[in-house]
């Protein structure tokens, strides 16, 4: 597919673009729904959004030139050329979350209260991403044999003009977006399910549901990192693998830290010290 969506005399509307904003809406709706249930003030969710969404966006520009800098060192002109493509997801989530942070901070709010009424809109607008980075075969998977059995594995076939460089003999790839998407979905599901048992018996700290989450996520890019068409041989990892593991690793160990130091205080205001 193309990477032009419309366009509207000099104005060009870039497919991806369109990606991106499809899942900022329907973040946007599970994030309504949740601050709906849990009887919070949407205007928090409006605000972050109209803060974060810029800041997260050239912060994944950044990411991604400081992780292709021998690409733009020599044509700085092209770092805010956003039209052709490039950004970084870690990149992105640091932007978004650092300025969470500032905005909570000056308005006095939790912020690891409002990471968790937010995770599952997080969950839901990666996972939408992911379907379209799928169907507009953005991210290609390894290449598959071409006397691939009628067996109903999943599959992604690609167009010979888009087929990468040296792999034009191959029509079906692994659809690795396909995999990420409907794992994220199960952790959104799962997101969902644990929100609402911490409703009734509060056993996670604040902020719990939100890392445990970004460590599944982390955990399943790692994974899903193997099978990408630029996995490295002999199973050596790659740059992307090396920050999902340690994201999800520093996710995990912080929930840990969180979770100690909950049972503590709740240890001493029962009288147990």
């Amino acid at each position: 597919m193309g990477l032009i969506a419309f366009s509207l005399g000099d104005a060009v509307g870039y497919l991806y673009g369109c990606i991106v904003m499809a899942a900022v809406l329907a973040g946007l709706l599970a994030a309504w729904i949740a601050v709906r249930l849990r009887h919070e003030d949407f205007s928090v969710v409006l605000d972050l959004l109209l803060w974060g969404l810029p800041v997260g966006i050239f912060a994944a520009r950044f990411g991604y030139v400081l992780g292709h800098w021998q690409l733009y060192s020599g044509h700085l002109s092209e770092i805010l050329n956003f039209g052709q493509g490039g950004i970084s997801l870690y990149g992105g989530a640091i932007g978004f979350l650092l300025t969470a942070a500032v905005y909570c901070r000056w308005h006095g709010l939790s912020l690891w209260h409002w990471l968790d009424v937010l995770a599952p809109a997080l969950l839901l607008g990666l996972a939408v991403n992911e379907l379209g980075i799928f169907f507009t075969q953005m991210t290609v998977g390894a290449p598959l044999p071409p006397d691939l059995p009628n067996d109903h594995t999943l599959v992604e076939y690609i167009d010979f003009r888009y087929r990468p460089s040296g792999f034009e003999d191959y029509q079906y790839f692994k659809p690795i977006a396909l995999y990420q998407a409907g794992m994220q979905l199960v952790v959104l599901l799962l997101a969902v399910l644990l929100s609402v048992v911490n409703a009734r018996w509060q056993r996670l700290a604040a902020g719990g549901i939100f890392l445990l989450s970004m460590a599944a996520i982390g955990f399943i890019r790692f994974a899903c990192g193997f099978s990408y068409l630029s996995a490295l041989p002999h199973g050596s990892l790659h740059g992307g693998q090396i920050l999902a593991l340690t994201g999800a690793a520093l996710c995990l160990l912080l929930f840990l830290v969180r979770q100690y130091r909950n049972r503590r205080r709740s240890w001493y205001r029962g009288g147990r010290w």
